[in-house]
């Protein structure tokens, strides 16, 4: 069980030079850009513009802050990211051109390298009591919003996390998660792909 404060997160270039990135969790701990396994990463973005290419990377993306991110697909499609709004997955390697709605944004980005992990992010409202079940590699949760939330896993171990606070384990343990006040929590689930 890893505690991962949101002010020791270190920050990064984004690959296409046109911001920052502030790392949560990377795997194998000493990869780059280019040969990562898996990156967790939440962005400030302030203007419009193109995003990085990822080839070989499948990407979820959801809102943190902010009042909307429009993203022009390749396909020619537009998806908007609010709040409220479930991870969007597209492919690393396609391109999209995001555009402010109101005002800058911060997102929440999971990439997955295509044929090693495969990956699953939710976003939960937690009011009280939430027992999440997990026989995953890699479980990550984090609060997106809220004062406080409180983790107790089954073995006993407890820790209390804080906005933008994250937690991970690499044991297939469930957690309960507690706020009394309400929380708004993002769950990563990381799975091998391809594992003999």
């Amino acid at each position: 069980m890893h505690i991962l404060s949101a002010c020791d997160y270190p920050t990064t270039a984004w690959k296409n030079g046109g911001g920052t990135t502030r790392q949560i969790l990377i795997a194998p701990p000493s990869a780059t850009l280019e040969d990562f396994d898996y990156r967790i990463s939440m962005a400030s973005v302030a203007s419009d513009g193109p995003f990085s290419h990822f080839a070989g990377v499948d990407r979820q993306l959801l809102l943190l802050d902010g009042k909307g991110l429009l993203l022009q697909r390749g396909d020619g499609s537009n998806s908007l990211l609010q709040q409220n709004s479930q991870p969007l997955a597209f492919a690393g390697e396609e391109s999209i051109t995001s555009q402010l709605q109101d005002g800058p944004v911060t997102d929440f980005n999971v990439m997955t390298r295509r044929g090693r992990y495969r990956q699953q992010t939710e976003r939960l409202a937690v009011q009280g009591k939430l027992h999440v079940h997990s026989d995953d590699e890699v479980l990550l949760v984090m609060l997106a919003a809220g004062s406080t939330l409180d983790v107790y896993r089954e073995d006993g171990r407890h820790c209390q996390l804080r906005t933008h606070d994250a937690v991970w384990q690499a044991l297939a343990v469930g957690l309960t998660l507690f706020s009394a006040e309400g929380a708004d929590v993002i769950v990563v689930r990381l799975n091998r792909q391809g594992a003999a």
